[in-house]
């Protein structure tokens, strides 16, 4: 069940984040750094597991990191990414080496995208009951977006597609919700933004004039005072 049950009126448009709300990856490249620091002995327990996984989320979001990465390449910017959350879980030593073997894990590892049936279940069902629906990421790659998009046939769902790397702004910046309320002629008042990242969903939407709507199943995110819902079909139970 959700958390803070709310019925959830006057709503037509109804905007979804991509990544870790419709569209996962497996591995999950958390278990990978999990795995790692059991393998050097030391393990993460419940706690430092649930600090690394708000981590993730926030260091995408957090101006201060974002200002450290200009210029970086994509390597440099893994290992930036794995030392951050090597500190952040409490792992001790020499981090800039142990970021380097752990960057080194993930060049191994074949990650393929996934898209739960689930998901497409309640977009059908919301589709059928007349919401006006759009997808808006922060995915600075225009062409692999659509990719994703074309492989799992979610633009069917869709009227609006955006992502960041249309727009030159990222969530939480009010700017992208904005824009996308803009492409879709949509009210924030009536619209409702569904998304897994508190900092950069919750916060952004919010700061745009428009209703959050948190995917939280691991309880990661308790200060989130909205709608939050552990499977994204509890959505459909909210709406009136």
């Amino acid at each position: 069940m959700a958390r803070g049950w709310v019925l959830i009126e006057s709503v037509s448009t109804i905007l979804f984040d991509l990544d870790g709300t419709l569209v996962f990856h497996q591995p999950d490249s958390f278990d990978i750094v999990s795995d790692y620091c059991r393998d050097i002995g030391q393990p993460l327990d419940a706690e430092a597991t649930r600090r690394g996984r708000r981590t993730r989320h926030e260091y995408f979001v957090d101006p201060a990191i974002r200002s450290e990465l200009d210029g970086l390449s994509r390597e440099e910017f893994w290992h930036h990414f794995n030392r951050h959350l090597l500190a952040a879980v409490g792992v001790t030593g020499d981090l800039d080496r142990l970021a380097r073997e752990v960057t080194a894990r993930f060049a191994d590892v074949d990650m393929v995208y996934h898209c739960p049936g689930n998901g497409c279940e309640a977009l059908r069902g919301l589709q059928e009951r007349g919401y006006r629906l759009g997808l808006l990421t922060n995915r600075e790659n225009v062409g692999r977006f659509q990719e994703i998009l074309e492989q799992f046939g979610l633009q069917r769902y869709f009227r609006m597609v955006l992502s960041a790397g249309e727009v030159g702004v990222s969530k939480p910046h009010p700017g992208i919700f904005r824009a996308a309320l803009d492409r879709m002629a949509a009210s924030a008042k009536e619209s409702l933004y569904v998304g897994d990242n508190y900092w950069a969903d919750v916060l952004g939407a919010e700061r745009a004039g428009i209703r959050p709507v948190l995917l939280d199943p691991l309880g990661l995110f308790p200060e989130a005072e909205c709608t939050v819902l552990e499977r994204l079909e509890e959505l459909l139970v909210h709406l009136s």
